[in-house]
């Protein structure tokens, strides 16, 4: 077996916010799991499990306040990027649903994408490959 990502686990305010965003974006993700828990301070906290038979992230609602701009410098999370099939349309279906696109990436003959804050601003990115060799996907010095 080879090693992959398995889940990534992220603490918002409000998990249905960032839910509702991410399955806009990425509609054939679903959510797999969800419960609640009482933590060590005495908080109810409540978690979903949401992607595909592969992947998912963990969501919780252990946040507090917003996660700090993109450009500032912290520690931490900076951004989750998910593979796309198609980066317009999944700005059409964004725009839609009423999110508005944060920016585009730099300019690449192999791949487009595209960044976008949830209520949270927390920062996801979007990406279509627009080749299938793996050299011109990961080719950083154009």
């Amino acid at each position: 077996m080879k090693s992959y990502l398995e889940h990534a686990n992220i603490s918002v305010v409000d998990p249905r916010q960032t839910i509702e965003f991410l399955l806009s974006a990425l509609p054939d993700w679903q959510i797999r799991g969800q419960g609640r828990y009482v933590n060590d301070r005495d908080e109810q906290i409540e978690w979903f499990h949401i992607g595909d038979e592969q992947f998912y992230i963990a969501i919780d609602s252990l946040g507090e306040g917003s996660a700090p701009y993109w450009t500032e410098r912290f520690t931490g999370l900076n951004h989750l990027g998910f593979a796309v099939p198609n980066v317009e349309e999944l700005i059409e279906r964004l725009k839609q649903a009423g999110y508005e696109l944060d920016h585009w990436g730099a300019e690449h003959p192999h791949r487009k994408n595209v960044y976008y804050m949830d209520q949270h601003k927390m920062q996801f990115e979007f990406v279509e490959y627009l080749s299938q060799h793996n050299d011109e996907r990961n080719d950083y010095q154009l």
